[in-house]
């Protein structure tokens, strides 16, 4: 158990909910709280042991080193010369649990001025500066001394002091010393006087936090409370179908091993010989199955600390704490969940074994052919535990793209109407596929030279703003499912795809995050909510998240130069031309419905938010369709000349 002198001695308890902050190290209430960069706190005792323990030297910092015990985010020692024990108590502490230790307990305590000279006086008031308990001698003390005297004093007896609200000020963890006092909205950052200056002094919407109508925060952080309990039982679910999975692996590793063995006493001793090397090759397969599992399970346990953690600060402080409060904590905690998950993206553990698939009896066949037994072969699929999570954590943060689904998913889009607000000119040649990767800027695709270029259509004429060179010519596009985001792009080259990240602010920036191989020439590609859809001159396919082909079918682009086709954001359909009709499909390859013939070449098309889908054709036509063909509309597009 960990303890410590001061009222942080106290274990810190919500006592409204039952729940308490407990250290992630003894498992037992958190007692001196103390946080790391990251924001994970623990008892100082405990990271100063765990410190101890496990600090290591960078190589090239030269540097003390730690891994935080609940998200692994690597931690540098404030100077190279400290010692261990300097370290854990330099660490700053937590004085927003330690503020909430007022409202769970009530009873008298001691003044802390007094105690540290050895005097055992009964405590009348709460500094709230100070963050302890103070006797009336030392409040007198606060009124003489000037940089005391503005410091907030509360009667210990006034009931009303747990109703006030707490109120800590937040410290910049970059530029040491400097308080938090604003909130970038473009950048969804709180900042410092310094940060504002160095990172967001050209930014469009910064506000101070007490400007901030941080009233909503009493109805948002609710409901951001709940999601949390929903994903703490999402996770403990995942966990149990993974010990449910492990216990499978363990069955059927069992019962091959013993058909095995049950052929192998019919041989001879080198059968046996060989037997022998193919249970060693087996069980490396089985435990590195398992340990695929187990250790993903770990990281889950570790990331549902985390979302415990945050769900019981911000019950807390719902319960105790200021608007302004309120409004930080959330921030800090909510970034605090997404550099988890990101780190948990990171790893290379989401695709859990499946099955073993059994070798071949004829054991002497393979001992004359290979001088051993065929090896069990281990397939793979996605778990789908990250998705999860994501689908999940986007409900808490809203991302702009998700918002803006939500609040245009509201509106009849058989009713929207159309307007052109940009067009570019003078284009080299045609260019069939293009993307939005910021609310005013577009990527499109060109062959001379292979290159992808961002165009600005903030105004009436679109403008190059970015050449990225390609070493092959570059045709369909699409954004990644993975994080809802404009700025991740699929790029496919033919018989490979690049994912690129495209940041447009302050400068453009293209960055390569993965190449991906393909079986099957692919020309238009398409992202959909649980599948990809793609397409060459003469076939179709449906595939899966790393672009591997589940279903093929014929296709034919019917006269125009480049496959055109589309998937749903909202469901499983996709839809392409076919005998000059338009055709919706399920996931499984199976026709949903089939439009009536077009008098002209498509030239493009999409799905709305409703599913319904957008034609677009060379007579300068928008053709709308609605999800099961009900009715439709022609929209016309008298200025453009020609839409590609």
């Amino acid at each position: 158990m960990a303890t410590s002198a001061g009222s942080g001695n106290k274990p810190l308890t919500n006592s409204s909910s039952g729940d308490t902050f407990r250290c992630p190290i003894c498992l037992e209430e958190v007692r001196n709280p103390k946080y790391l960069s990251c924001l994970h706190t623990f008892c100082e005792s405990c990271i100063q042991t765990y410190i101890s323990s496990t600090a290591t030297c960078h190589d090239s910092l030269n540097t003390k080193t730690i891994n935080c015990p609940v998200c692994r985010k690597r931690i540098d020692a404030p100077r190279k010369d400290i010692s261990n024990e300097e370290w854990a108590s330099s660490l700053p502490q937590n004085k927003l649990i330690v503020s909430m230790w007022l409202n769970s307990n009530p009873d008298k305590e001691l003044c802390k001025f007094c105690e540290r000279k050895q005097k055992r006086v009964s405590a009348t008031h709460w500094c709230k500066a100070c963050m302890e308990t103070i006797c009336n001698e030392c409040k007198a003390f606060h009124e003489l001394v000037p940089s005391l005297q503005d410091h907030k004093i509360a009667n210990l007896d006034d009931t009303k002091v747990c109703e006030v609200g707490v109120e800590v000020e937040e410290f910049c963890p970059e530029h040491q010393g400097k308080i938090i006092d604003a909130f970038c909205h473009q950048h969804q950052k709180l900042c410092c006087c310094f940060c504002l200056v160095k990172h967001h002094r050209l930014c469009s919407k910064v506000e101070t936090i007490t400007d901030i109508g941080v009233e909503t925060e009493q109805h948002d952080v609710p409901n951001i409370i709940s999601i949390f309990s929903d994903l703490e039982k999402c996770i403990e679910n995942m966990q149990e179908q993974n010990k449910t999975k492990i216990v499978d692996l363990s069955v059927m590793k069992q019962e091959i091993c013993t058909k095995t063995e049950i052929a192998i006493k019919e041989i001879t001793t080198l059968v046996n010989d060989a037997h022998a090397a193919w249970i060693k090759a087996f069980e490396q397969t089985h435990a590195d199955s398992v340990g695929i599992v187990e250790t993903a399970s770990d990281e889950l346990k570790r990331f549902s600390t985390t979302v415990h953690e945050t769900k019981i600060l911000l019950q807390s402080v719902l319960k105790s704490g200021s608007p302004k409060q309120l409004f930080v904590t959330k921030q800090n905690q909510l970034a605090r969940i997404n550099n988890h998950i990101s780190h948990l993206k990171s790893l290379d553990l989401w695709n859990f074994p499946e099955k073993y698939t059994q070798p071949d009896f004829n054991f002497l066949k393979q001992l004359s052919n290979q001088m051993k037994f065929e090896d069990v072969n281990m397939s793979k699929g996605t778990s789908g535990t990250i998705e999860t999570i994501l689908y999940t954590f986007r409900n808490v943060t809203g991302s702009d793209i998700f918002r803006r689904k939500q609040e245009m998913s509201r509106k009849d889009w058989m009713k929207v109407s159309f307007k052109l607000t940009s067009k570019i000119r003078n284009l080299s040649e045609y260019v069939y596929y293009g993307l939005f990767v910021h609310d005013t800027k577009i990527i499109l695709p060109f062959r001379n030279p292979p290159s992808l270029k961002i165009f600005d259509v903030s105004k009436t004429e679109g403008k190059c703003i970015h050449t990225e060179l390609c070493q092959e010519t570059p045709y369909g596009l699409c954004h990644s499912r993975v994080n809802e985001s404009l700025n991740e792009v699929y790029v496919s080259f033919l018989n490979f795809v690049d994912l690129y990240s495209i940041d447009v602010e302050p400068m453009v920036k293209c960055t390569k995050l993965q190449t991906i191989q393909l079986s099957k020439p692919m020309k238009a590609i398409s992202c959909g909510l649980n599948s990809i859809f793609s397409a060459n001159d003469s076939e179709a396919f449906i595939c899966s998240e790393d672009f591997s082909v589940q279903y093929s079918s014929s296709f034919n682009r019917e006269g125009a130069l480049t496959p055109f086709l589309s998937s749903s954001s909202k469901s499983d359909f996709h839809c392409f031309s076919k005998n000059g009709r338009v055709v919706v499909a399920d996931g499984n390859n199976k026709t949903i419905f089939e439009s009536n013939k077009f008098q002209s070449d498509l030239r493009g098309m999409t799905f709305d938010l409703h599913d319904n889908i957008l034609v677009c054709n060379r007579k300068n036509k928008l053709i709308q369709i609605r999800n099961g063909c009900s009715e439709s509309r022609n929209i016309e597009l008298n200025r453009w000349k020609r839409f590609i």
